[in-house]
């Protein structure tokens, strides 16, 4: 029988021990020598991709507030007059008894005219559905009523956590001003006429803002998100002193919370744009900006002292009436926080340079810092 000779023995285990010592793994020391890095990687690239998140966030925010300035100033073309914070009467049609806000107004300049035109029908046929309805069986309601709208929202900020009463998120409002006596009120109760572009019932020229339009908020962000006692998110309640300090004071700096009587959170701040009440669509330039908002008594319509919030670093961002977007520090000039609020229309504000920017006729030649 012929034998086929295969090489050597000692060429053959010497294969062997090459192919046993490369099928080797990884010991368990290289293993979690490698886990240690990647760990660090990420450590250290985390911060960086958080930001360029936010950084994202924050553009998408500001491209929101620059669309708003603009369908503002288009309305104003059309129309003679911005619109009012609310009205019970929207473009001449009667809603019912409830005040409805300024977003309705502004909807067919941000593409949303079937739904402005099915708010109409609705409006003209019956009446608008309560600003706070989240009806299970309207189904109309479900389709124009309940509905979040892109431009009303900013990304930076997550849905309030209870929304039985918020059919629409708003993170958008209008400014009414460094007044706290009579934002609630409309013009023609008792003189009362607030010292910011926007009031119930009230429609303005730009040609009122003889501050200067790039020297008056219009609109401002603000943030909803955060629990009932949250510094963003919730409302003191029953703050029945004139001064932003007593506001202020309502906020823990060692518990990080809002103290005494607070809104429940079934009804956040941020959680009805239809609904034309200072609360929900409306801030005022007297808190600094990431402060406490306080209301003064139990419900929804009374004086409203709530400030500029986001969860943007170090700030929040408006639109000047001129429709230029503009970010407010938090550490901007807030001037005497223990005034009262005076029930004037106009005069130089006592709230530094951040009530000057909301009041649009105090006679200040104030500019962002």
């Amino acid at each position: 029988m012929q034998r086929y000779f295969s090489g050597p023995p000692f060429l053959s285990g010497r294969s062997e021990m090459v192919r046993r010592r490369s099928s080797r793994g990884f010991t368990l020391v290289e293993l979690l020598v490698v886990i240690a890095i990647i760990g660090v990687l990420i450590a250290l690239l985390l911060p960086a991709v958080q930001q360029a998140r936010e950084a994202a966030r924050r553009m998408e925010c500001t491209n929101n507030l620059k669309q708003l300035g603009l369908t503002m100033h288009t309305r104003h073309d059309t129309f003679g007059k911005l619109p009012p914070l609310g009205n019970q009467a929207v473009d001449g049609n009667w809603g019912g008894n409830r005040i409805y806000a300024w977003t309705i107004y502004v909807l067919p300049y941000l593409e949303q005219n079937a739904l402005y035109d099915n708010m109409q029908v609705r409006a003209k046929s019956s009446s608008l559905p309560s600003p706070w309805s989240t009806s299970q069986t309207d189904t109309w309601e479900k389709q124009n009523w309940q509905v979040d709208i892109n431009g009303f929202t900013c990304p930076s900020d997550s849905p309030p956590p209870n929304r039985a009463e918020s059919p629409a998120l708003l993170n958008y409002k209008a400014c009414v001003g460094d007044d706290y006596h009579q934002n609630h009120f409309v013009p023609t109760n008792q003189n009362r006429d607030n010292r910011g572009i926007f009031q119930i019932d009230r429609k303005l020229g730009l040609a009122s803002i003889t501050d200067g339009l790039s020297n008056t908020v219009m609109l401002g962000e603000i943030a909803g998100s955060g629990g009932a006692r949250s510094l963003r998110g919730g409302v003191a309640l029953n703050m029945r002193s004139w001064n932003p300090q007593a506001c202020s004071a309502r906020y823990d700096v060692t518990t990080k919370q809002l103290t005494g009587d607070v809104r429940a959170e079934f009804r956040p701040h941020t959680g009805r744009a239809w609904d034309g009440r200072p609360y929900f669509v409306g801030f005022a330039t007297m808190v600094g900006p990431n402060g406490p908002s306080c209301q003064w008594g139990g419900v929804d319509g009374n004086e409203h002292m709530g400030t500029l919030s986001s969860w943007h670093p170090g700030g929040g961002n408006v639109c000047m009436a001129d429709g230029s977007v503009q970010f407010i520090t938090e550490n901007i000039n807030t001037g005497n926080q223990a005034a009262d609020s005076v029930a004037t229309p106009s005069g130089q504000s006592d709230y530094g340079v951040w009530g000057a920017l909301g009041s649009r006729n105090g006679g200040e030649a104030v500019s962002v810092p």
